[in-house]
């Protein structure tokens, strides 16, 4: 199987998968954004489409990677994640007939990057060997008889990361048992005794159970 064929197989995978009509999944050179004085350049976008919302229109751009032994590495998704930048999508995704090495997997886990395998369930031999829409219409027919075509496993769907709900021990370190202060009032005051309750100062000759301050006398606070 070549590039172009499995391209066009990764697109029938996408109109099943993503529910996009054939002919709104695109294999485009999208250019990239020109600066001043600065050559231009293109970036080869095997598959891209976009969806919509009654807020917002997404861009998701694909590649599909046929290898014959050799598995997807971390520099193949490090390039996706450099490209899906510099056109501004919102979705990338790798899809490959191979594996993925660790190093890529965890660039997808880092960077949100889909990771699947698609394996061709049928004799490849049949496919034309250039004309894209030669290979849709064959894949098709192959389809309408086998009704399945490929083999999919998902690696990674990006943004898939689990919650654990704390446990009690973690639960009581978040929210500690508050501990009650009791202030103590038989604290000494200049010129008398605050007692315990607020009962009042001592401020005059003698000892005071008014709770109210003695305007004349000795010691405690004078008022003028």
């Amino acid at each position: 199987m070549n590039s172009m064929q499995y391209e066009e197989l990764c697109r029938y995978f996408l109109t099943q998968k993503a529910g996009v009509d054939y002919d709104q999944i695109y294999s485009e050179r999208i250019p990239n954004p020109k600066r001043k004085d600065f050559p231009q350049y293109y970036h080869q976008i095997d598959l891209y489409w976009e969806t919509n919302d009654d807020l917002c229109q997404y861009l998701h751009i694909a590649n599909a990677k046929w290898r014959g032994s050799d598995k997807v590495d971390q520099g193949d998704v490090l390039l996706l994640q450099q490209v899906k930048q510099k056109v501004a999508a919102h979705k990338a995704m790798m899809i490959t007939n191979s594996e993925f090495t660790s190093g890529a997997e965890a660039v997808a886990k880092d960077e949100g990057i889909a990771l699947h395998i698609v394996k061709p369930v049928f004799e490849v031999s049949l496919l034309p060997v250039k004309d894209r829409s030669l290979i849709k219409a064959k894949i098709q027919e192959i389809a309408s008889v086998n009704q399945t075509v490929y083999q999919h496993i998902i690696i990674h769907k990006a943004f898939d990361f689990s919650v654990t709900k704390p446990s009690a021990a973690t639960t009581s370190q978040i929210h500690p048992t508050s501990t009650k202060i009791v202030t103590n009032y038989s604290t000494k005051i200049v010129g008398g005794t605050s007692h315990k309750g607020g009962a009042g100062v001592n401020t005059g000759q003698g000892t005071s159970n008014s709770g109210s301050f003695n305007k004349g006398g000795h010691g405690g606070f004078r008022t003028k």
